[in-house]
């Protein structure tokens, strides 16, 4: 299958795989869109002017806990319209975190005649690589959410087990593209780019 400048691509990957930095890099080279979740939700919680359904999402953030799919959905399938109306193609980084999102993301991308336009990108790491690279990240950038406790319970529902049913989703699709998530970014980013043409 060509895979070549599919206008939406989703990255997966366990914590530390790099799936952010390359998303990040994809978006750069090929002008697409970043959209994280993680920033809209952060944008979400800087703004003053919420309703009852954003300040509960809000609340459930700072807890630590997800936020509920309605939110994300209309959060990021606003982004993917408003970019595409544009003429951006976007790159999807953690908005899809469990299986019945990605099939609430198909539904969208098949309402909007886009799901010939959807790439899969999977950055595999074993969940101990998850953890070492993690932990050695901590002693590098002194990242709050790198503390053990939290990595831990990030890999816990972030992690493999929890990505592989939507791994499989979209390997079903035949959708999916995976890359070695144990190379160096540099590796990584190439193996990309040979996908993306």
């Amino acid at each position: 299958m060509n895979y070549c400048m599919k206008k939406i691509i989703i990255m997966i990957g366990p914590p530390g795989s790099g799936k952010g930095t390359q998303a990040k890099k994809v978006a750069f080279k090929y002008n697409y869109s970043h959209i994280s979740t993680g920033d809209l939700l952060r944008a979400l919680a800087r703004d003053t002017d919420l309703n009852s359904l954003e300040k509960e999402a809000v609340a459930q953030m700072k807890s630590g806990n997800l936020v509920s799919d309605q939110l994300i959905y209309r959060l990021v399938f606003g982004e993917i319209e408003k970019n595409l109306a544009e003429g951006r193609g976007v790159v999807l980084d953690g908005a899809i975190r469990n299986l019945e999102q990605a099939r609430g993301f198909q539904n969208f991308f098949k309402a909007k005649n886009l799901t010939g336009e959807v790439l899969a990108l999977e950055i595999t790491l074993s969940d101990k690589d998850s953890w070492e690279r993690l932990i050695k990240r901590r002693g590098l950038e002194n990242r709050q959410d790198d503390d053990p406790k939290i990595i831990k319970d990030r890999i816990a529902k972030q992690g493999n087990k929890v990505l592989a049913p939507i791994i499989n989703f979209y390997k079903d699709l035949g959708v999916l593209v995976k890359i070695d998530g144990n190379q160096t970014i540099e590796d990584v980013e190439k193996d990309i780019e040979s996908i993306l043409c």
